[in-house]
């Protein structure tokens, strides 16, 4: 049976429809994540009870609460869909269930967003990225692509695997590569073994493909390299960033205690 052109083009419009709507209800919101494991002190609270207890492994972390490690401590959280998110030490972690939104109000963390799982964003005080199927190292100011690709919000750039994005004090925003071996170091790489699928020789493969120009001064990427900062490592080779006013959950920091004198953090 033929039909007409204008009834064919409404119902694969229909259809199209149909089909989004049911990949976007599959979507799984952030609405809780389970303390796969942890190390030293970790613990997670609520800001409207002003509530804080010590973690433990099975802890399950409800939406809008946050998770807090102090020095040399780390943690991992699992999501329903099978997202990842690793922790670094000194760092305070929070997450919005439908908007799928990763924030990290200070310190550090590994993210693993499973390909197909419907995306979501990453967030910190001075950068903001849309992200899909995606692994990815983040600061307080910095985002590195160890897989896939996220999008900066709102400039739209694209930043791929090999590949990451600095905020800088004058708002301005760098891309650039890096060097892989210091990307692929930190304890948090390890913590747990690897993250997800994620699969060193593709990285080196991706990037051993890009344009031969020299890299950049990654110096200030040392704290990438240590992804567990040193207690205000951040801070030494980045000036404080601009904190958007009003947008951001006041939690209490984790405290500033000196950190390992032989810099194995």
């Amino acid at each position: 049976m033929h039909l007409p052109n204008q009834l064919r083009t409404h119902l694969i419009a229909l259809a199209s429809t149909v089909v989004a709507a049911a990949t976007a209800s599959a979507v799984t919101p952030y609405t809780q994540a389970t303390v796969s494991r942890y190390q030293n002190k970790v613990s997670y609270g609520d800001t409207i009870a002003k509530a804080r207890r010590p973690a433990q492994t099975g802890d399950v972390i409800k939406a809008e609460k946050y998770l807090l490690t102090e020095t040399d401590s780390r943690a991992e959280l699992k999501y329903e869909d099978g997202s990842i998110v690793r922790v670094g030490q000194n760092t305070v972690f929070t997450f919005e269930a439908n908007t799928r939104t990763l924030e990290l109000e200070k310190g550090s963390l590994i993210f693993y967003i499973p390909k197909g799982s419907g995306g979501g964003t990453i967030r910190t005080a001075s950068i903001t990225a849309a992200i899909t199927g995606t692994v990815g190292k983040v600061t307080e100011s910095i985002i590195a692509i160890l897989e896939g690709e996220v999008t900066l919000i709102p400039s739209g750039r694209k930043v791929r695997a090999g590949y990451f994005a600095r905020a800088n004090p004058d708002g301005s925003i760098t891309i650039a590569r890096f060097d892989i071996d210091k990307a692929l170091g930190g304890k948090l790489m390890g913590f747990g073994g690897p993250i997800g699928t994620f699969d060193e020789r593709k990285l080196r493969a991706t990037v051993s493909e890009l344009p031969g120009s020299p890299l950049p001064d990654l110096s200030p990427f040392d704290t990438l390299d240590r992804t567990q900062n040193h207690p205000g490592a951040q801070q030494h080779f980045f000036p404080p960033q601009v904190i958007r006013p009003g947008t951001r959950t006041t939690v209490p920091p984790p405290t500033n205690k000196p950190g390992r004198g032989d810099g194995n953090y």
